[in-house]
């Protein structure tokens, strides 16, 4: 029986991650602001559902991670705070219309 709980726990979390990747996905792309948040606050209880069959699996030893050191995590911080400020940095260069031609992003 355990194997088959592991089994349907992993079958779940897959699930999960599809249906709050779908989720962002229509976040992302809605252009109406009340259906936006609508998709917000449902992709909020889809990640809910997701890390809590995440911490089930964690617990049993199903899923199993490495731990990040200190000076690895300190790392990633400051690498995702640098490409957080070149993002926003090629954001404000793009101006109100937009540089690129392409489709203007949702700010």
């Amino acid at each position: 029986m355990p194997s088959e709980d592991k089994t349907m726990c992993s079958d779940c979390l897959v699930s999960q991650k599809f249906v709050a990747c779908a989720y962002n996905t229509a976040i992302t792309e809605c252009a109406n602001d009340s259906l936006c948040r609508d998709f917000m606050s449902i992709y909020q209880d889809e990640q809910n559902h997701l890390k809590n069959i995440w911490n089930i699996m964690y617990s049993k030893g199903w899923y199993q991670v490495n731990m990040a050191t200190d000076q690895e995590v300190s790392q990633l911080q400051q690498r995702m705070r640098q490409e957080y400020s070149q993002a926003q940095q090629m954001m404000a260069g793009m101006g109100p219309r937009g540089s690129q031609g392409g489709p203007q992003p949702r700010v």
